[in-house]
């Protein structure tokens, strides 16, 4: 009983307490809201690609037995926008689902279009360097970087969506 209402006290402070994003020339970590800490390490753009290396700190985040926490970093400027692939928290029996879905199927089918799973576990600090190179397109240097929590029930259905702007200017390194 109380998972859910820390869930939603989490998100309800998410909604509330916007944070920025600092440049990479900063180097030093936003906290967003002492559950995720996000840090720009580099995003360039070398032979028209985009190359986004960021580090992605869990601590302290709970998610409910049957339900999966689903973040996921956006571009986005005026009516373009591109989501990158997800990273999932399972609860402790959708840890299980995922698990036994990786036996019967393997783990391409399993992972689906996450770029990470992770088990809710609220007492380790968990890393996640997140890696991603993209056709760069000429939209992408004015874009705002969002991060969409998803909160989704036992059947994958989302129960909560909530959005955080990280920041809305994101500094692109071109190296052409």
């Amino acid at each position: 009983m109380k998972t859910p209402v820390y869930i939603f006290l989490f998100l309800l402070i998410m909604q509330l307490c916007p944070v920025r994003l600092l440049s990479q020339t900063q180097a030093q970590a936003t906290v967003y809201n002492g559950f995720v800490n996000i840090k720009q390490n580099k995003a360039e753009v070398e032979n028209g690609q985009l190359k986004l290396d960021m580090d992605l700190l869990l601590s302290g985040l709970s998610v409910g037995r049957y339900q999966t926490l689903v973040l996921t970093p956006v571009l986005r400027n005026g009516n373009h926008s591109f989501r990158f692939a997800p990273v999932r928290i399972n609860g402790a029996n959708k840890q299980k689902m995922y698990e036994r879905t990786i036996a019967f199927e393997g783990k391409r089918v399993a992972d689906g279009e996450a770029y990470v799973v992770l088990k809710s576990n609220p007492s380790l600090l968990q890393e996640v360097n997140y890696k991603k190179v993209i056709s760069f397109q000429p939209w992408m240097e004015d874009a705002e970087l969002i991060l969409i929590g998803e909160l989704n029930n036992y059947d994958d259905i989302p129960v909560q969506t909530y959005t955080n702007v990280l920041t809305d200017h994101f500094y692109i390194q071109m190296t052409e």
